[in-house]
């Protein structure tokens, strides 16, 4: 990287941040309206506005285009200060006070030929700084590094961010599968799920046995999966899986509610073709899980839930101010686990009766 300056009129935002991966900008003021409205650029105005502006870190401007990879943020706030057409363009609204503010003639950049040349510190600086990029952000930024650098490893890149080497290969790997089914129809902006496009969803679920064999992926789980990882063959699985996990407008609804516990109980699905046809059949998770379920095991839980509530309300059984409705409440739970015990010593019984039975 070559230190220098640039005047900021002379610099250009990046329409390929790789801190929005879902963004495609056409304009520079497209991408600066994003910013405004995502990014807390208006903040950056204020500050730039009323402090003057702190020039403590250097933007990475990439020749010879002059796009600024490192710093869209500051840049974009320098010009909505400078720019009554822009301001007006976008609908912004320069704060009080920051009308007359003095901005600098030039600011201090390193210059360099390559996105590649700026990754390693762009990379640690964004992803682990105080300003954090999410996990897609963190995954798309990771299979570009692999993918535009053939040298690079896994391991290289999890050393540059500061991230396990696990957790990087997980993100990868699911966006390499989400790109896949991207280009199969689904999108990721006509979700149907509650909370949008989830892409932990996705990447935790991955390395489940059960999971890849439903999309044929045959590599290992601790590898990394090429650009292309589900076989054509099971292309219909991946648009069909995609759905499940986050619906598609037109298409189908989504049936991961929350990841805990409903991501658990669609891999368990996954696991058995009867649940997988139950659940095509109805599309109700519940209903599908029902035939692959540890029934005992559940109940287990159920029952250990009910301990660790009762010693809870015991513990705070002074506080109680003799509301009637309460005592019936107290009462009917233990009609129920008088049944429950007579239940459980009935099933005991049959068991021990059938040990002692002599052979016919």
């Amino acid at each position: 990287m070559d230190p220098g300056d640039a005047t900021p009129a002379n610099l250009h935002i990046d329409l390929k941040n790789p801190r929005v991966p879902e963004e495609e900008f056409n304009s520079e003021t497209a991408a600066i309206k994003y910013l405004v409205d995502n990014a807390d650029v208006n903040e950056l105005v204020q500050s730039i506005g009323r402090s003057g502006w702190m020039d403590f870190e250097p933007l990475i401007v990439l020749r010879p285009s002059n796009t600024v990879i490192e710093g869209n943020r500051r840049l974009a706030a320098l010009r909505l200060i400078a720019e009554e057409g822009l301001r007006n363009e976008i609908g912004f609204r320069l704060p009080a006070g920051v009308e007359d503010a003095p901005l600098p003639e030039s600011v201090r950049v390193f210059f360099v030929d390559s996105r590649a040349d700026a990754r390693a510190f762009i990379g640690f600086k964004h992803i682990n700084g105080a300003y954090k990029w999410d996990s897609f952000a963190k995954a798309k930024y990771a299979d570009e590094w692999l993918t535009e650098d053939q040298g690079a490893t896994v391991k290289d890149v999890s050393e540059q961010l500061g991230d396990s080497h696990n957790t990087v290969l997980r993100l990868v790997n699911g966006y390499r599968v989400l790109r896949e089914a991207e280009f199969l129809g689904f999108s990721t902006r006509e979700t149907t799920a509650p909370r949008g496009f989830s892409f932990s969803h996705l990447y935790t679920a991955l390395p489940s046995p059960a999971v890849r064999e439903f999309l044929g992926i045959t590599a290992d789980a601790a590898a990394l999966l090429p650009a292309d990882p589900v076989p054509h063959s099971h292309d219909d699985d991946l648009k069909e899986y995609m759905i499940w996990l986050y619906g598609q407008r037109g298409r189908g609804k989504h049936v991961i509610t929350s990841q805990n516990p409903d991501l658990g109980k669609l891999t368990r699905v996954l696991s058995s073709n009867l649940a997988i046809g139950m659940l095509r059949t109805t599309q109700d998770l519940d209903q599908a899980y029902d035939l692959v379920e540890d029934k005992a095991k559940a109940f287990a839980e159920a029952l250990l839930a009910l301990l660790a509530a009762s010693r809870v309300a015991l513990s705070q059984a002074g506080k109680y101010d003799g509301d009637r409705e309460l005592l019936q409440v107290v009462q009917s739970a233990s009609s129920n686990i008088r049944n429950l015990i007579a239940g459980m010593n009935a099933t005991i019984d049959e068991q021990s009766a059938k040990q002692v039975e002599p052979p016919s």
